[in-house]
């Protein structure tokens, strides 16, 4: 009777609890921090349980029960926390990689983005809208009221002073993987497309006064210095055209490497290190043809002047990273320190044509009589600011969109535009201009803007 009433109890709590354990094998056991993740025991491989009662008793006590007397039930594997699992003799498997959401779901480990999830990467891809800092320049073209002459400071500069180029399009690119799970490469390319514009004008000898505008200096006297203008269009005098532009070119490439100081299911810090490659170039052009209404004779000044940058150089930084549901924010900060290389090409001519004579060519130009032309090059240490905000939003596991402000500002280069020296003296116009080396200028310059674009993290 006594072993018949304890059957009895035995049965109407395998029929009325609600717990589960698993009998297939007494030798596994689990105990959760939850009250909804009850202690079990049982087989992983048959994912089958069994109810025993709202009391859990030690393992040892289930070694009597008849398992082929017990209720079995489904046991949902997917509710119970990964990280809490503590099995004997059998393979934790946790699901803790970057960008796993905290689960082994369909699109979890086992399926992850190239079946990846274990071994953590990304790849993000941008599109930027960027702006540049106003880049220097002196006055190149003026222009007046007709009959009156193109002379600062009365006159009004169409060209030069502050060359805005407005917003210009990129792209940046992403992509690198975890070795292990504080450890990680990667690499970067950005490319900016030309940031410029351009300017032409033209005059039949008539209408509205045009001039590239100069501060005349003389060798003999230097003590009349003023402001003058060589003429390309004046009414009754001269007629002509000009063409001027300028633009600016960026690109970058990194390759670095993480190391995670922090990684939580909510957020992540790492420090950033590595090698840095930047090159900025630089252009002013200007040409002008001027056509003197009494002897008809052409006269064609052009100048340019060239500006390449080269920076090589290691960074450090830090990037964190803050998850709340589907949304995320990233904030990089880092400095590159190195080397530019500022290499200045300067080259100019002068053409005339005289009907009836021979033309006359020569290697100077309106901008380029009292300083030198050629090539020169310097090397200075310099360090490169850069600030990276991205908010995203996750619409399917492991792909986001990114929406982004970024700042990048070069301490050191060289610019076009500031290397134009417009003293001139137009007395020694017909003069050939020997290269006996200038000065560079040195100059810094901004890029800024927002960037739109995708994340793949797995």
């Amino acid at each position: 009777m006594k072993r018949n009433f304890r059957g009895m109890t035995l049965a109407a709590l395998l029929l009325c609890a609600s717990p589960s354990v698993h009998a297939g094998n007494h030798s596994l056991a689990h105990t959760g921090a939850g009250a909804e993740s009850n202690t079990f025991v049982g087989d992983m491989d048959t994912r089958r349980s069994y109810h025993v009662g709202d009391t859990i008793a030690p393992v040892s006590n289930y070694a009597p029960i008849n398992v082929g007397d017990m209720q079995s039930v489904p046991y949902p594997m997917e509710s119970i926390p990964h990280e809490s699992m503590v099995f004997e003799g059998y393979p934790a498997e946790t699901c803790d990689a970057f960008g796993c959401d905290g689960g082994c779901d369909g699109m979890g480990c086992d399926s992850g983005f190239l079946n990846l999830c274990k071994k953590d990467g990304w790849i993000r891809a941008e599109g930027l809208i960027m702006f540049m800092s106003e880049r220097r320049a002196p006055a190149l073209v003026s222009s007046a009221a007709e009959g009156e002459f193109p002379i600062l400071p009365d006159a009004m500069v169409e060209f030069g002073e502050e060359l805005d180029g407005g917003v210009s399009g990129g792209f940046r690119g992403d992509v690198g993987r975890y070795f292990t799970d504080s450890f990680g490469i990667g690499g970067r390319v950005l490319w900016l497309s030309e940031n410029g514009d351009d300017y032409s004008a033209s005059g039949d000898g008539t209408g509205r006064s045009i001039g590239r505008p100069y501060f005349f200096v003389p060798t003999v006297n230097p003590g009349i210095a003023q402001e003058d203008a060589l003429l390309v269009n004046q009414a009754g005098l001269f007629a002509g055209d000009v063409q001027a532009s300028f633009s600016t070119d960026l690109i970058g490439a990194e390759a670095y490497a993480r190391l995670t100081y922090c990684n939580q299911k909510q957020c992540r810090l790492e420090m950033i290190g590595g090698y840095s490659f930047f090159a900025l170039d630089d252009e002013v052009r200007i040409r002008s043809r001027s056509v003197d209404l009494q002897t008809a004779t052409a006269t064609t000044f052009a100048s340019s002047f060239d500006t390449e940058n080269r920076f090589h150089g290691g960074q450090i930084g830090f990037e964190s990273l803050i998850r709340r549901g589907r949304w995320s924010a990233r904030a990089l900060t880092k400095v590159h320190l190195g080397n530019m290389q500022q290499s200045v090409n300067i080259r100019g001519y002068t053409d005339e044509v005289t009907p009836g004579t021979p033309p006359l060519a020569r290697t100077n130009s309106s901008l380029l009589v009292m300083e030198n032309q050629g090539e020169e090059s310097q090397d200075v240490f310099t360090f490169i600011p850069e600030m990276n905000f991205t908010l995203g939003y996750r619409f399917r596991d492991h792909v986001s969109f990114t929406v982004g402000y970024n700042f990048l500002y070069f301490d050191s280069v060289a610019l076009a535009g500031e290397q134009i020296n417009r003293n001139l003296d137009t007395d020694n116009l017909g003069a050939a201009v020997v290269p006996q080396g200038f000065d560079i200028v040195d100059g810094s310059l901004w890029v800024q803007g927002i960037s739109l674009g995708a994340s793949i993290d797995y």
